[in-house]
C-alpha cells in the first residue's frame, strides 16, 4: 500500500473559525495524526493541491462555521467544493460542529449532498475541547494506522535498545580481543649483512710541500705525518674509530662527543675521523700503531664505555682489555662459526639476500696545500658487525 503524506484533511472557513482550526489541528497532531489544514479562500491555482490532499488523506474533518449572510450554502463558502470532492472520492467524513452554530454544510441537507450519518457528527464543546477532539480521533479510519506507527516506533526503540545491549555485550568481549590483536608483537623486518665502506687519506711534508701517500695495512708512518679516515655504513647502526699508539695508549677518534649514543650513524652518510676537517697527526714520540674502525647494527657496549670516559680517567690496562675483548667478540662471520639464522639482540634476522645501502657517490678530501683527492672506497662485510684494522710500522716513508 502506498504511504500517504497526511492522515486528516481539516476543512475550515478561514474568516471565522481559524482559532478553532488551530486548536483541533494541534489536538489531532498530539494524538499522532498528520494533519493538512486547508488555508484560506481557495484560489484557482491552489485548488489542484487541495484536491490532491483530499485524495491522499483517508479522513476528512469538516469544522462548523456560523451561517453566513446570503443564500443558504451559497457559492462563496470555500468549504463547499472541498466537501463535495470528499464525497466523490469516498473519504471518511466527520464533522465537528458547535450545536449553537447553524451551519448548512454540517446539516448536509443541501441539494446534491448526501446526508451524513449521526455517528459522523461530533458535538464541539469549547469548554472541553480536548474531549471533543479525542472523540473525533476515535471516528477516524486512520486511527489504526496511528496505532501501527506507534507500535512500529516502539518496536524500533526496542530493537535499537536490544541492538545497543547486544553491541555492548559484544564490545566487552571484542574490544579487548581487538586490542590484544592490534597490540600483538609485530615481526620486525629483517636486516642485511652489515656493510662498511671506508677509505683513508695520508699526507706528509716533503721538501716544503704537502704530498699525498697511501694508507694501507702494514704501511710506514713517521712523526709529523697526518692521517684521515672516511667511512659510511650500509645500514643504520653504530660506529667507532679507536686509535692505539706505539706505547699502547688507547684513544677514541670517533665519535668526538663523550656521551652514550653519539656513535649512531645513518646508512649512506659519510663520516670523517677526526671530524671538522681535522687530521690525526702522528707524534714523533708516541708514534701510531693501529687504527680500528668498528661498526655494527647495535652499539658495542665495551666501546660505549671508552666513549664515555676520558683517557685521563680510565685505567690504561682496562681500556686495552675492553678493545681486545670487543675485537674477539665481534659477530662478523670470520672470528667464530655461526649457524643461521643469525639475529641481533632485538630479534631482527640477518638475511644475506638483502642489499645494503650504497656508499656516497664520491669521497674527496682536501689536503693541506688545497689540492683535492678522491679514493674509491673499500668494502668490509660482516654479519651483525664489521671491522677494519689498519696496522702501521714506524720508519721513514
Amino acid at each position: 500500500m502506498k504511504p500517504v503524506e497526511y492522515d486528516v484533511y481539516l476543512c475550515c472557513r478561514c474568516t471565522d473559525d481559524r482559532g478553532m482550526a488551530a486548536e483541533v489541528a494541534a489536538g489531532l497532531t498530539r494524538l499522532g495524526f498528520r494533519v493538512f489544514v486547508a488555508s484560506g479562500e481557495p484560489a484557482a491555482a491552489d485548488e489542484p493541491r487541495r484536491r490532491r490532499a483530499i485524495e491522499q488523506a483517508p479522513d476528512f474533518v469538516l469544522l462548523s462555521s456560523p451561517a453566513q449572510a446570503g443564500p443558504v450554502g451559497g457559492h462563496f463558502d470555500p468549504r463547499r467544493a472541498d466537501l463535495l470532492h470528499a464525497f466523490k472520492t469516498r473519504r471518511n467524513i466527520v464533522t465537528l460542529a458547535d450545536p449553537a452554530d447553524a451551519d448548512p454544510l454540517v446539516s448536509a441537507d443541501l441539494p446534491g449532498f448526501p446526508g451524513l450519518a449521526p455517528w459522523q457528527r461530533v458535538a464541539y464543546d469549547r469548554t472541553r475541547a480536548r474531549e471533543s477532539i479525542a472523540v473525533v480521533g476515535h471516528r477516524l479510519v486512520s486511527s489504526s494506522e496511528i496505532e501501527d506507527r506507534r507500535l512500529m516506533r516502539t518496536a524500533k526503540r526496542a530493537f535499537v535498545a536490544a541492538g545497543l545491549i547486544l553491541l555492548a555485550a559484544v564490545a566487552l568481549r571484542a574490544v579487548p580481543a581487538a586490542m590484544r590483536y592490534w597490540n600483538r608483537p609485530q615481526p620486525l623486518p629483517p636486516l642485511p649483512r652489515f656493510t662498511l665502506y671506508w677509505t683513508a687519506f695520508g699526507q706528509r711534508l716533503q721538501n716544503g710541500r704537502w704530498t699525498q701517500f697511501p694508507v694501507t695495512d702494514g704501511g710506514a708512518v713517521a712523526g709529523g705525518d697526518q692521517v684521515r679516515l672516511v667511512f659510511s655504513a650500509g645500514s643504520d647502526g653504530f660506529a667507532y674509530v679507536v686509535v692505539r699508539d706505539a706505547r699502547g695508549v688507547i684513544s677514541v677518534l670517533y665519535p668526538t662527543e663523550t656521551m652514550r649514543g653519539a656513535s649512531r650513524v645513518k646508512a649512506g652518510v659519510a663520516h670523517q675521523a677526526p671530524g671538522d676537517g681535522r687530521w690525526l697527526s702522528v707524534d714523533a714520540q708516541s708514534g701510531l700503531d693501529t687504527i680500528y674502525l668498528l661498526a655494527g647494527h647495535e652499539p658495542l657496549e665495551n666501546l660505549e664505555e671508552l666513549v664515555e670516559e676520558s683517557e685521563a680517567e680510565g685505567n690504561h690496562a682496562a681500556r686495552v682489555e675492553l678493545l681486545r675483548s670487543t675485537l674477539a667478540g665481534l659477530l662478523d662471520g670470520r672470528r667464530a662459526a655461526v649457524s643461521p639464522p643469525v639475529r641481533v639482540r632485538g630479534g631482527r634476522e640477518i638475511l644475506g639476500s638483502l642489499s645494503p645501502a650504497p656508499p656516497p657517490a664520491g669521497w674527496p678530501s682536501t689536503l693541506a696545500d688545497g689540492s683535492v683527492v678522491a679514493h674509491r672506497p673499500g668494502v668490509e662485510t660482516g654479519l651483525v658487525s664489521a671491522a677494519v684494522v689498519i696496522r702501521f710500522r714506524p720508519g721513514p716513508p
